[in-house]
């Protein structure tokens, strides 16, 4: 018997004439069907049968089957929502590693916490590039993720503390045989340190100490830790005894450096301006850094972009200064500008666009917490600086050299081919996975 839409009205019709006696009974039967039919459902996508056969074989025989029969190794990445690499650095870097996790011969499942009911179509992103998505109505929850295949997975990859802290538990209870490896992303406690030493908000520092509690117990609860910074490799390895790894995360480099830089004027700042610390950012360097820079360049242009972008930053637009917002095509954007900002005064972790616009050959003046993690070599460290007054003479210089702006543009480059290519990121994250 088949699902057909005879087999549907009757169920209808039975349903719409039942009496309120008979409500509680039907909607148990239903229930308990649909259970059947998730856990059907989850058996044969889990591979539990075949790993039993593999299993069986190696007792009996003690040898493996042929690997064509076995089943490979299966991943369960957790995030809050769905990677968008248009909106923050936390999806650049789970994205990229589920394509890493790929390569390293993973069948690679993903669930979004907060969109389980609601996929959206960055589901379809995923599952175009061979990753299997979770979402209802077959699983309206993780822990009928990790119920319904119970030790099924070999890792489970739980990316920020909010997923590390609600799902850790769950996990160990569910998936016995699995690997838990909690991605940091960034430490937040160390972000809202700093954004209470900046805009002198004791609140801040009070969740700072929360969070930085949470932080710690998600990382002695995992198996291993990664991290995308250096400089927070080696805060977290002061705080556990977890082992921790660095592992980046690819981004794409263009073959060259734009052509005609010299000829071009403009400075671009990229950011989602949901993120406290870009708002923060982009308000410094409209109201305190290029006003400098116009006293003596009036014509060097200052465009904001970026997702999120507030009414507050909008009403910003005016002579010299272009409050964009979203941006659907960046390359169009790039054409126009010479070089790329991050005037961050707080924040933590890596700087998805700082990497997005040295990935594009663009030189980026940043402050040292835009700059942190990155093993910059000395020609581009030399565009990092903490001074307002020393930030805008570094606009108006690299409008001014034109040599250097170039040289800088390959250098930009040539550092995200060697640190943050797809290969690099494979082998690290293979040592997080068996260190």
């Amino acid at each position: 018997m088949v699902m057909d839409n005879e087999l549907r009205g009757y169920l209808v019709r039975v349903i719409a004439n039942s009496d309120s006696g008979e409500h509680e009974a039907i909607l148990h039967f239903l229930l308990g069907q649909a259970s059947r039919v998730r856990r059907q459902i989850a058996e044969q996508s889990s591979h539990r049968a075949e790993q039993e056969i593999v299993r069986e074989q190696i007792r009996r025989t003690g040898s493996e089957l042929p690997e064509a029969v076995a089943c490979g190794p299966r991943v369960l990445v957790i995030d809050e929502r769905y990677p968008d690499i248009q909106r923050d650095a936390g999806s650049c870097a789970i994205f990229s590693h589920m394509q890493a996790l790929l390569t390293l011969g993973y069948e690679v499942n993903f669930a979004a916490a907060a969109e389980l009911s609601d996929p959206g179509l960055h589901r379809k992103a995923l599952e175009s590039s061979g990753i299997t998505c979770f979402y209802a109505p077959l699983y309206d929850s993780i822990e009928n993720i990790l119920r319904y295949q119970a030790d099924s997975f070999s890792l489970i990859y739980l990316h920020r503390v909010s997923i590390a802290s609600c799902y850790t538990g769950l996990v160990r209870r569910y998936q016995n045989k699995a690997r838990i490896l909690y991605s940091v992303a960034d430490l937040h406690h160390i972000r809202l340190e700093r954004q209470a030493q900046e805009l002198d908000e004791p609140v801040f520092a009070q969740q700072a100490r929360f969070m930085r509690i949470q932080e710690r117990l998600a990382a002695s609860q995992a198996d291993a830790v990664i991290t995308h910074s250096m400089e927070e490799s080696r805060i977290l390895r002061k705080m556990t005894s977890t082992p921790v790894f660095c592992v980046p995360w690819a981004v794409e480099a263009k073959d060259r450096p734009p052509a005609g830089l010299e000829a071009r004027c403009g400075v671009v700042f990229l950011g989602h301006y949901g993120h406290a610390p870009n708002m923060d950012a982009a308000l410094y360097l409209v109201n305190e850094i290029m006003p400098l820079v116009h006293r003596k360049r009036p014509e060097i242009t200052c465009i904001l972009a970026g997702s999120d972008m507030p009414e507050q930053l909008a009403k910003l637009a005016g002579p010299g200064i272009e409050p964009l917002g979203h941006v659907e095509d960046l390359d169009s954007l790039f054409q126009r500008i010479r070089l790329g900002i991050a005037p961050l005064r707080f924040g933590a972790g890596i700087k998805g666009k700082v990497l997005e616009m040295m990935g594009r050959g663009y030189p980026c003046i940043m402050t040292p917490v835009a700059a942190e993690g990155l093993s910059l070599p000395s020609d581009l460290a030399a565009l990092v600086t903490n001074d307002t007054a020393s930030l805008a003479q570094l606009v108006i210089d690299l409008h001014d050299q034109h040599v250097i702006v170039n040289s800088l543009a390959k250098e930009s480059l040539e550092f995200i081919r060697e640190f943050f290519n797809a290969d690099k990121v494979s082998g690290l994250l293979e040592k997080a996975l068996t260190g």
